[in-house]
């Protein structure tokens, strides 16, 4: 007899930056709760993979065939509407996800930042965002031609996500991949709003006791397993590149992460807050998505940042 085959049964799709580890660190804490290994392995975000199921098992090696709850946190998966349609297709109706959300201009930034520290943004925040018009369909889609003309210039680094992604350029489009309301939609027309979980980065910041509380019930598991505060985890610091030595000691941490871009000095130069002008812009170009999560939630998202 064949053995069983472990896959995810709850998704954590996304957002990107916008606390998806420490939440998945937090459901590792869970005994009834297992955590892919890597805890992103970006199955889903290519085509090919639909051949290959048995070796995305692998990721779930030592995780018992009763396991209540299988996760998968890969962030990609909210980018690409395509994908929404593979998980149905390979992992069935049932199949759960949490999205954890966050102010989207905040969130745009911090994609930004998340990059730069790569190595692997080029351009200046002015650059990525203020030629954007201030219509947010327009901006999507001049942001998308604008990424595609970056990476013809090697003003982002897109090689090292050949082998990740279908989409090897969503990384670079901060603004489309904060709006959520559209990435969301065929999770939602797939799966039903039954098996989705809409969380705010925010709120499980402020008071995770209430938020454990929820994803508990969602995922039908004891309460008590989860920690009482958010772990933090994966926060974007920019490295100090101002010094010779600071460059040095981020290249050799690049290097032991597989990452072999040369370190800049402008890299560590960005501020940790948009820059006012590029806050503005973020501002007018998210106002109707934080409208519609408002209707949708029925609270007012600008009392806690957004």
């Amino acid at each position: 007899m064949a053995a069983l085959m472990t896959v995810p049964n709850l998704i954590v799709a996304g957002s990107q930056k916008s606390g998806t580890t420490s939440l998945c660190a937090a459901l590792e804490q869970h005994p009834d709760c297992y955590l892919s290994n890597p805890k992103e392995p970006n199955f889903f975000s290519r085509a090919v993979n639909e051949q290959r199921l048995a070796s995305f098992s692998r990721c779930f090696r030592g995780v018992p065939d009763d396991a209540p709850v299988v996760v998968d946190g890969t962030t990609t998966y909210m980018a690409d509407p395509a994908i929404a349609e593979r998980i149905y297709r390979m992992l069935g109706p049932d199949t759960k996800f949490i999205f954890a959300l966050r102010s989207p201009r905040k969130r745009a930034y911090s994609g930004f930042l998340h990059m730069l520290k790569r190595g692997h943004e080029r351009r200046t925040a002015q650059e990525a965002f203020l030629s954007l018009p201030d219509d947010p369909v327009s901006a999507v889609q001049a942001e998308r031609a604008n990424v595609e003309v970056a990476a013809a210039a090697r003003q982002v680094v897109a090689g090292p996500y050949v082998r990740q992604y279908d989409d090897v350029l969503w990384n670079f489009r901060y603004l489309t991949n904060s709006l959520f309301a559209d990435q969301i939609e065929p999770f939602e027309r797939l799966f039903g709003q039954d098996n989705i979980l809409i969380l705010l980065f925010e709120d499980m910041v402020a008071d995770f006791m209430s938020e454990r509380a929820r994803i508990a019930a969602f995922l039908d598991i004891p309460e008590q397993g989860l920690p009482q505060t958010l772990p933090r985890e994966n926060q974007t610091r920019m490295p100090d590149t101002g010094t010779l030595w600071g460059r040095i000691d981020e290249q050799l941490r690049r290097i032991k992460r597989g990452n072999f871009v040369f370190v800049r000095k402008a890299e560590g130069q960005a501020p940790s807050r948009a820059p006012s002008d590029v806050d503005s812009k973020l501002t007018r170009l998210t106002d109707s998505e934080v409208a519609v999560w408002e209707q949708r939630l029925g609270r007012d998202l600008r009392a806690i940042g957004w």
